[in-house]
């Protein structure tokens, strides 16, 4: 009689290939589950008090690089020269939370400003005037490619004594899930990686090759995209410049919007969310040279807050939402692509809200050339949509980046800004990035408004100079190329 086989089943107690997949494959849609959804460290996510402060105390600070009619550079700025002004005037505090700070310029054969080495001379040159002002620098471990490479301004400024903090990303939720879960799993507890290392720098062939580490590092795409500068100035004001400038060479000749606000409780809100990104890296917070005073008793013009992550998003939309018949809007975007953002604006324009935007066509990066992907598919998306009341011009890009992030809401009455750091996608604005937006709420006429109304108008009509062309310049129907963009935007496997 024939023996019956036996069905045993593996067999092997977990320990077969088969088994061993199944357990990584659970580990890792665990991991995907846990860091898509983990709290947020203390202190994100802020939407701080509404303030009042009068309309002189506020200055819109822009950057402007176009070309004229005979094709020669147009080159205007005084972001920065802002910056580098409240740091020799701080007598108590300089803190600085500054993405890209680097002297990288890429290959665009363009020259640039060295806005690296001019702020660190600066923050060292106000160190040694002053040996008991606090000084805090924040950056994101980008300009050290994530470990590989120590550059010798960063070296410089914690010789001079200067706090220098790189941000933990770690803590941070993951915007690349599907990678990060495997990086955490595996070459994350490979340790720091090391410089000095076989492969190329990604971002300049003249820095040091890197390890693969930091590759893998970079392939997260997460980072401390906050562009903050808290100071005093000297006589016992505080004051903040927010925007979207980066300390970085290859970025100097980049369209940039910035704002520059004088206020001591608005400096409290400042203080308080780079605290969270201090105690969040794991570093000392230094004690606060803020006063702790009451309000100030002057006559309003203008209610300002400081928003960071997702509560941008979140007032971005609140406002829209109040938009229709009789309300105009003008956007200035370096990367439009958050869905909830784009049908916001979809359907403001359905309740009568007429919309301008300004895009960047996506095609320039630091010397290469971009696919035009989201900005091109998004900008379709809305003039497809918009029933005839969003139109949308493209900025005329030379080698150059059109780097805002800002929107004005505007009624009979009042105008509502949001500008800042925070690019219009699902990276910059669901809780992903560290991001730093103001908020200012101003009378229709008041010197923001005109000033916002004046530089946005300049670019739109290409008044003096030649910046935006009609959409068709750089209209994309790719269907494979939309595909492509909404993709990346749902799962976090893009740079944008």
């Amino acid at each position: 009689m024939a023996e019956r086989k036996k069905n045993r089943g593996c067999g092997c107690c977990g320990g077969c290939p088969g088994c061993l997949l199944t357990l990584a494959l659970i580990l890792w849609a665990l991991m995907i589950l846990w860091h898509t959804n983990k709290p947020l460290p203390d202190g994100l996510r802020m939407e701080g008090a509404s303030v009042a402060v009068p309309a002189s105390d506020i200055t819109i600070l822009t950057d402007v690089t176009a070309i004229d009619a005979q094709g020669q550079p147009v080159i205007t700025q005084t972001i920065f020269d802002h910056m580098l002004a409240r740091i020799g005037a701080a007598r108590e505090l300089v803190l600085l939370d500054n993405f890209f700070f680097n002297s990288n310029t890429g290959s665009d054969g363009n020259p640039h400003r060295h806005l690296c080495s001019e702020l660190t001379t600066a923050l060292v040159s106000a160190k040694g005037s002053h040996p008991d002002m606090q000084i805090v620098v924040i950056t994101d471990p980008i300009n050290t490619v994530y470990g590989g490479h120590k550059p010798p301004h960063l070296r410089a400024l914690q010789q001079s004594s200067v706090t220098l903090v790189m941000t933990d990303l770690k803590k941070l939720r993951d915007s690349n899930p599907a990678y990060s879960a495997w990086w955490r799993m595996g070459p994350r507890w490979l340790g720091h990686p090391e410089p000095n290392g076989r492969f190329p720098n990604p971002f300049s062939t003249e820095e040091p090759r890197v390890g693969a580490r930091s590759w893998l590092s970079l392939l997260n795409f997460k980072a401390n995209h906050r562009k903050v500068l808290l100071t005093d100035d000297g006589n016992g004001n505080w004051g903040v410049i927010v925007g979207s400038l980066n300390a970085h060479d290859g970025s100097s000749r980049h369209n940039n919007l910035a704002v520059e606000i004088t206020s001591n409780e608005l400096a409290r809100q400042a203080w308080a969310s780079e605290t969270a990104a201090i105690t969040m890296s794991g570093a000392t917070v230094p004690p606060s040279p803020l006063p702790d005073s009451p309000p100030e008793a002057r006559a309003p013009a203008c209610q300002v807050n400081l928003l960071t992550e997702g509560a941008i998003r979140d007032a971005i939309l609140d406002e829209l939402k109040l938009a229709g018949k009789g309300f105009s809007i003008d956007a200035a975007f370096f990367y439009l692509s958050h869905r909830a953002i784009r049908r916001g604006l979809i359907e403001a324009a359905e309740r009568g809200a007429k919309i301008r935007l300004i895009l960047d066509p996506s095609k320039d990066a630091f010397g290469r050339t971009k696919s035009g992907v989201p900005n091109r598919q998004a900008g379709l998306d809305l003039m497809t949509h918009g029933r005839g009341r969003i139109t949308v011009r493209w900025y005329d890009t030379h080698g150059e980046q059109f780097h805002p992030k800002a929107i004005v809401i505007r009624n009979a009455a009042e105008s509502t800004v949001i500008m800042g750091s925070a690019n219009m996608t699902r990276r910059n604005l669901d809780d992903l990035n560290l991001e730093t937006d103001v908020r200012l709420q101003c009378p229709i006429g008041s010197t923001p408004d005109a000033d916002l109304h004046q530089w946005f108008d300049r670019l739109w009509f290409n008044q003096g100079l030649h910046a935006t062309v009609e959409f068709e310049a750089y209209e994309d129907p790719s269907l494979i190329r939309r595909v492509q963009a909404d993709l990346q935007e749902r799962t976090g496997m893009g740079t944008f």
